[in-house]
């Protein structure tokens, strides 16, 4: 269901020009992290058992993707702008871990 989701929202998102950046996967991975953090915070140890292996690794772990961001990566070195590679690769990396940052704070400001 995760890459099924991932899929979706991706081709719809990369629909919409913008930037030089692959938007669908920048996009799937932020959002991804943010309801990882939400669920981190959420999720208390009582129930890992069902919610690592089920939403952690096989929802999120499916709807987030590290080998289509490598892939673009590569695809993106080989055009030889190493400008927009670090800007893919930084505001990926740095998004992701804002997003994740921010879902376990905001979740934690509300309950």
């Amino acid at each position: 269901m995760g890459a099924l989701c991932r899929a979706l929202i991706s081709e719809t998102i990369e629909k919409v020009q913008f930037l030089f950046f692959p938007v669908g996967t920048i996009a799937v991975n932020i959002f991804g992290c943010f309801i990882l953090g939400i669920l981190l915070s959420i999720m208390g140890p009582k129930y890992e058992e069902v919610y690592k292996p089920l939403i952690l690794i096989g929802f999120l772990g499916s709807f987030t993707t590290f080998s289509a961001f490598s892939k673009e990566t590569f695809q993106l070195m080989e055009q030889g702008n190493w400008l927009i590679v670090a800007g893919y690769v930084g505001f990926t990396v740095l998004g992701c871990l804002l997003a994740t940052w921010l879902g376990i704070h905001i979740t934690k400001a509300i309950h």
